[in-house]
């Protein structure tokens, strides 16, 4: 009976450490494969932010005044009236 209880007790502690191996070799693969998702997100992110910047620098220079009155005039044939010609009005 001890024989059989040292050999049970030695199969469930190769079983639980095979086990733990099993499990620590998962983990660490697991843990590389999302750190590797978490560095591919964080390069889309900073390419983004790069396009969004552009977009952002476009989107200022088409909105420009002086670019704007320059194509009314040009493209709409549109100019500032005269003094003489405005009025201003006073809100009551």
């Amino acid at each position: 009976m001890n024989h059989f209880n040292s050999s049970l007790k030695l199969f469930l502690s190769i079983l639980i450490c095979s086990s733990s191996a099993i499990s620590l070799v998962f983990i660490k693969h697991e843990s590389r494969e999302l750190f590797i998702e978490l560095e591919e997100l964080k390069q889309a992110r900073d390419e983004l932010n790069i396009q969004w910047s552009e977009l952002k620098s476009q989107e200022n220079r088409w909105a420009n005044p002086v670019r704007i009155e320059q194509l009314a005039k040009e493209n709409l044939e549109m100019h500032k009236p005269n003094i003489e010609n405005m009025r201003i009005y006073k809100k009551k």
